[in-house]
């Protein structure tokens, strides 16, 4: 699927207060953790954000879930205002919080999700505990109180399905519960007491972290120091908690000067682009190829990773990217900068 295509809404559950699944009516293949982009023009803007499906990979429904955020201009129609039968424009799914599942061998998974996190969460340990029949999934799920909590039926069905496979344990940063580990905020010295507790298991084959920076951070920290190799741990970021992001200025404002050229190939075709001062690779792209992909712009989501293969870069911030995806020679257009002589050369089609 090249570019964007429009999808109609089937389905709208509002599942909290503040938030919304949303099934679509058609069916595109997609892998466990991944997301769609969604673009709506609002006030003569167009605004594009990513919203992770919440099914099983790889023809399960294709549904999302998304929470109101305040003063949110596509979370506030999303989960407001759609209905049954409204058509939507979405990019193919995409994103890189997956993993290619063992067929013939038990995995264990210990997986972190807080708030709207879930959502990517609930792909993966859906998709595992259908695919390998013998494998385990551990799941420590943060929210701020027990009314605010997203997928809990989905969640609870899942472990009745699979029962002594699935083990859910819910903390809540705002309410008081029977057990003082589970309250208020998990910095990175309650999760170590979480797994000193058997709350968090570190002696796995893979971990799922997603949420704010700051939580994915001190897990990912505590759970290498305990043993897990780096590679298994797998990161998906919802804000980044005030972190700095860069993102891009309106290309009119920017100077006209040139510092690099460049060629990029998307859907097959290569074009060639001029970046100017102060430009991203990403904005550079687009003026050439509108049909470039990109959604947050803050490093964030990856969907306009690139492979680059030939010129230097360098990123202003990276939390879309493993070390490992980095050394395989993938880049976020969005944050990439010029610093060379060289031309630069990047793919899309990765």
């Amino acid at each position: 699927m090249e570019g964007f295509t429009t999808l109609t809404v089937a389905d709208v559950e509002h599942d909290t207060a503040d938030s919304a699944l949303i099934t679509f009516a058609e069916r595109l293949p997609f892998r466990h953790g991944q997301h769609l982009v969604l673009r709506r023009e609002i006030d003569g803007e167009e605004v594009r954000r990513s919203y992770s499906l919440c099914s099983i990979a790889p023809d399960g429904a294709l549904r999302i879930g998304v929470k109101r955020v305040p003063e949110g201009l596509m979370s506030t129609w999303l989960t407001g205002e759609v209905r049954p039968g409204d058509e939507i424009e979405a990019l193919a799914p995409s994103g890189n919080f997956t993993h290619e599942p063992s067929a013939d061998a038990a995995e264990r998974h210990m997986m972190i999700a807080a708030g709207s996190g879930i959502t990517p969460i609930f792909s993966v340990m859906a998709t595992v505990l259908a695919t390998q029949p013998d494998s385990e999934v551990d799941l420590l799920y943060i929210n701020r109180a027990s009314n605010s909590t997203m997928l809990i039926e989905d969640l609870e069905d899942l472990r009745d399905a699979h029962l002594g496979r699935v083990r859910i344990t819910y903390a809540f940063t705002r309410e008081d519960g029977d057990a003082e580990l589970l309250s208020g905020r998990p910095d990175q010295n309650r999760l170590e007491q979480l797994i000193d507790a058997g709350l968090i298991r570190a002696d796995v084959d893979h971990a799922w972290l997603c949420g704010p920076l700051a939580l994915v951070e001190d897990a990912r920290s505590v759970l290498i120091d305990r043993g897990m190799p780096s590679d298994r741990v797998h990161l998906e970021l919802f804000g980044t908690d005030g972190a700095k992001a860069k993102r891009p200025t309106t290309v009119s404002a920017q100077s006209t000067n040139v510092v690099a050229t460049g060629r990029a190939t998307l859907h097959g075709r290569q074009s060639g682009f001029e970046v100017r001062e102060g430009e991203s690779i990403l904005e550079a792209v687009r003026r050439v190829r509108p049909d470039t992909p990109f959604s947050c712009q803050a490093g964030v989501c990856s969907t306009c990773q690139a492979r680059l293969l030939c010129g230097e870069i360098e990123m202003d911030v990276n939390y879309g990217l493993t070390e490992s995806e980095i050394a395989r020679g993938l880049v976020l257009t969005c944050q990439s900068h010029p610093t060379g002589d060289d031309e630069i050369v990047v793919d899309f089609d990765v």
